[in-house]
C-alpha cells in the first residue's frame, strides 16, 4: 500500500531576496519527530480574481505521526491583498488529516502516511466546496525532507512589479529583499521533482519550521511578475 514518505536527508541553502542576514554558527534545527507542532503555509496572490492559502501543520503522537491541511481563499478587497500583504480572513474548507508510521534511518526519517475517513464534527456541515478541497489532495503522498537552510524575507515584503515577459525593461524584485536565514526542513514530493509550488499542478515543496513557521508566496501578476519567495507570515490581526 502507497503511503505519505518523508525523508529527512543532507543540509542545502535556498535563500530569496538579495542578501542574507545569518551568521556563520550553525543554526538549530526543529527536531524530527518534534516535540511541538511544526508549520508552513503557502499563499498565492496577484492579479487572480481571489487570493488562495494553504497550511500544513506536521506533529506526533508517540509513534504516530500526523499531518493536517487546510485551504482557504481570501477575498480581494484592496492592492494589498493583490501584493499578498492583505488579511486572509476567508472561512477555511474542511481540513484534511493523515496519519501513519515514522521509521527513524541514519540520513534521516521516513514518515508513511495515509489520508484518515474520519467522520466530520456533528456541529459541521458538509457543503460541495468541503467535498472539493478534500479531494484535491491525494489519497497518498511521497515526500523527501531536507534538513535546509533558507533565505526569509520580512513579513511586509511583496513584488515589484516589471518586466517579466519582454525583457526589456526592469526586472520584477522583492522589497524589502533583505533575508534572515531559518533552519528548517524541506520536504518535496516523490511526484513533483524540483517544481515550486504556484498554487495550481503541485502541492509541495513542504518547508517546516518551528513557531509559527513560514510562508510561500506566490505572486502572479502575469507580465508585470510571476515569482515566489519565502516570507515570515503576516500576524493575523
Amino acid at each position: 500500500m502507497r503511503g505519505i514518505l518523508l525523508a529527512s536527508a543532507v543540509t542545502a541553502t535556498f535563500l530569496a531576496g538579495s542578501s542574507s542576514r545569518g551568521g556563520e554558527t550553525a543554526l538549530p534545527f526543529p527536531a524530527l519527530p518534534s516535540s511541538t507542532t511544526l508549520h508552513f503555509q503557502q499563499r498565492l496572490s496577484g492579479m487572480l480574481p481571489v487570493s488562495r492559502q494553504v497550511r500544513w501543520e506536521l506533529r506526533w503522537a508517540q509513534k504516530t505521526a500526523r499531518l493536517s491541511v487546510s485551504t482557504r481563499t481570501c477575498p480581494k478587497l484592496a492592492q494589498d491583498q493583490a501584493n499578498g500583504n492583505g488579511p486572509c480572513r476567508g472561512a477555511p474548507s474542511a481540513t484534511i488529516s493523515y496519519t501513519g508510521r515514522w521509521i527513524p534511518h541514519p540520513y534521516g526519517i521516513e514518515l508513511w502516511l495515509e489520508k484518515d475517513r474520519t467522520p466530520m464534527k456533528p456541529s459541521r456541515v458538509a457543503t460541495i466546496k468541503d467535498e472539493e478541497a478534500s479531494e484535491s489532495f491525494p489519497e497518498n503522498l511521497g515526500l523527501h525532507c531536507l534538513r535546509t537552510v533558507v533565505g526569509v524575507l520580512p513579513s511586509e515584503s511583496t513584488l515589484l512589479s516589471g518586466d517579466a515577459c519582454g525583457g526589456q525593461g526592469q526586472r520584477p524584485r522583492w522589497q524589502p529583499a533583505q533575508t534572515t536565514d531559518v533552519a528548517l526542513w524541506m520536504c518535496r514530493l516523490n511526484e513533483e521533482a524540483s517544481f515550486s509550488w504556484n498554487g495550481y499542478q503541485v502541492l509541495g515543496p513542504l518547508a517546516f519550521a518551528s513557531g509559527s513557521g513560514v510562508e510561500w508566496l506566490y505572486i502572479n501578476n502575469d507580465c508585470a511578475g510571476q515569482e515566489g519567495a519565502f516570507r515570515f507570515p503576516a500576524k493575523e490581526k
